[in-house]
């Protein structure tokens, strides 16, 4: 059988069972988005996913938007002298 994060936060501190709500997962959103998300907090996001289409195409384009970004934005080292001048500032603080 499936445990979701609900039922397992219920599970450690004795509350009944409940099924993700919107607002949860708009919450949660950008963690799953980003790769943040712990396993159960991914699992409990996608069960809800499955259930209700709103959030799932609020999560579909958040998804397309962030690829979007990081296939257009050009990615550029920092110069040396910028670099060293601030780790010399750090180390003086």
């Amino acid at each position: 059988m499936k445990r979701n994060f609900t039922n397992w936060m219920g599970s450690l501190f004795g509350k009944p069972k409940q099924k993700a709500t919107c607002c949860d997962c708009i919450k949660s959103l950008q963690l799953v988005v980003d790769g943040e998300a712990t396993k159960q907090q991914e699992e409990y996001f996608l069960n809800h996913l499955d259930e209700c289409m709103p959030c799932y195409n609020f999560y579909e384009v958040e998804k397309t938007v962030k690829q979007v970004l990081q296939n257009k934005i050009e990615k550029k080292s920092a110069p040396t002298h910028l670099a060293e001048n601030i780790r010399s500032r750090l180390k003086s603080m």
